[in-house]
């Protein structure tokens, strides 16, 4: 008895090496099953490393929306100081006529035109004496048929309107440089310059205070002298 315990003691001990040796063997051999701390350490290195996700692409952001600027209106043009007036030559006429200013000479400088220049003098607003047109040749023109009247309708520029507004201002009148409904009469102003040199103005005018009077003035002027002829627009 004794002799058959012994035996399977030994068989025991036998079993237990013999598993340690396959565990062992295992350990050593990766086909064994049981993977090798050699074998997972390699499997993790040769693991791709995953990229990066790339940053999302912020939407491109339309610019901000801005009111345009409203319309300005341009500014007024800058209003211009009238010329100066030119008086001297007027003081200086009218005293070689006998005739001394001794108060405000004064020159229509709107009705300036070329060389010409329109004068009168007096002692306040509303008083117009000794009306004259000069220019700077000794020409003169008044309020009556004696003058340079040729000279001053043959000036460069000047229009049948232009002259006929010259010539009510001188005679204290309104110039109509228009047609008026009212009064089938009234024509515009004409300027007509003749093959013989002559220069004839027509036009109509009115003279207060008989605004509703109008009147055709007629000026036929040559070198050596000038005409003038007044009619209501009623006798026509």
């Amino acid at each position: 008895m004794l002799a058959a315990a012994a035996f399977v003691i030994g068989a025991a001990g036998g079993c237990n090496k013999s598993g340690s040796a396959s565990v062992a063997q295992a350990d050593r051999d990766p086909s064994a099953g049981a993977p090798t701390k050699e074998a997972s350490g390699d499997k993790l290195k040769g693991d791709p490393v995953p990229a990066p996700a790339p940053a999302p692409v912020a939407a491109a952001k339309d610019p901000p929306v801005t009111n345009p600027a409203p319309p300005s209106n341009p500014p007024p043009p800058p209003i211009q100081a009238p010329p100066a007036q030119d008086t001297a030559r007027y003081v200086a006429w009218m005293a070689q006529r006998g005739k001394p200013v001794k108060d405000t000479p004064r020159e229509a400088v709107e009705l300036r035109i070329g060389d010409w220049g329109f004068f009168d003098h007096g002692g306040g607003p509303g008083q117009a004496l000794d009306r004259a047109g000069l220019d700077k040749a000794s020409h003169a023109i008044q309020p009556q048929e004696q003058g340079h009247w040729h000279a001053f309708l043959a000036t460069p520029g000047l229009d049948a309107a232009g002259a006929l507004k010259r010539v009510a201002w001188l005679f204290s009148a309104g110039a109509l440089v228009s047609p008026d409904p009212q009064q089938p009469k009234v024509t515009a102003p004409t300027l007509v310059k003749a093959p013989d040199g002559s220069i004839k103005l027509q036009g109509f005018v009115i003279y207060p205070p008989n605004m509703n009077a109008p009147m055709r003035i007629t000026i036929t002027a040559t070198p050596t002298g000038a005409k003038l002829v007044n009619e209501s627009a009623k006798s026509l």
